[in-house]
């Protein structure tokens, strides 16, 4: 009996001890249990606080994003502006470079018709001269050929005279032959005379009489020497157009305005196609 008592309190007390440790093994698992929560809670308290800083620098990326976006399609629009802008002005400066090419052919064309229109004066001089000797003045002057006759060798003494005198006729047959050898040249002959007290009544004044005298020349250069009429003007410039005592005509030789207009002209297109 004695000895079931003490099995049976051995037992219980070994069950007691058992359970004690069990417990107390439970307690410590609990409290472990309860440190790896808080330190799970306080990593998720972090985690969370990361996600939320992720989260705002996302946005914030986002914004980034989107005005980056804009700032790139706004440049990509400036550049097109300003490529067309480029664009235009290249356009503008070509013209404006064909213009400039234009006028410089055109300067170019007119220089060449004046500086043949020149070589073609310094011809007729040279001929002139040789034609004619000390028989009359030559000169170029204002861009024409001048050939200044005095009065007295054309119609003698008698400054009144309309009528050309026979050996006159040689000088005026000298310079025919120069304007016939050049028959592209337009000729003015300018009739002057002094300021003279004129009784006779087929003269009404100096005009009249200065342009008659011119009109003499004219006539025995067409009737004499075949000089073509439609080549000669006549022009009385009575005694307002003398430069001298001594009374003169001039006979003024130039190339045909309109000639040298369409010799412009024609450079001109021909320097276009080039």
């Amino acid at each position: 009996m004695k000895r079931i008592i003490l099995f049976a309190t051995v037992l219980f007390i070994s069950t007691s001890s058992i359970q004690a440790q069990k417990k107390k093994d439970l307690l410590d698992e609990i409290d472990k249990l309860r440190k790896e929560l808080k330190t799970a809670q306080g990593q998720l308290n972090d985690s969370r606080k990361k996600e939320k800083a992720a989260l705002t620098q996302v946005e914030t990326i986002k914004t980034q994003v989107k005005d980056l976006k804009e700032t790139n399609a706004s440049l990509l629009s400036n550049m097109g502006s300003f490529t067309e802008l480029s664009k235009k002005k290249a356009q503008n400066l070509e013209k404006s470079l064909e213009s400039l090419q234009d006028k410089d052919r055109q300067l170019k064309s007119i220089n060449d018709a004046i500086s043949k229109g020149d070589s073609i004066k310094l011809a007729t001089l040279t001929v002139l001269k040789q034609a004619l000797g000390n028989d009359a003045k030559i000169a170029v002057k204002n861009g024409s050929v001048l050939i200044t006759v005095a009065n007295t060798v054309l119609f003698g003494d008698n400054d009144k005279s309309v009528t050309i005198q026979d050996n006159a006729k040689g000088i005026l047959g000298k310079i025919a032959t120069a304007l016939n050898a050049k028959p592209d040249l337009k000729i003015v002959v300018e009739g002057n005379s002094n300021a003279l007290n004129i009784k006779d009544k087929s003269i009404s004044d100096n005009w009249d009489l200065s342009s008659k005298q011119a009109a003499a020349v004219v006539r025995t250069l067409q009737n004499d020497f075949k000089v073509d009429p439609k080549r000669m003007e006549v022009l009385g410039k009575s005694e307002y157009g003398s430069q001298s005592i001594e009374t003169e005509t001039r006979i003024i030789i130039d190339a045909k305005f309109d000639e040298f207009y369409n010799l412009v002209k024609e450079n001109m297109k021909n320097s276009s196609k080039g």
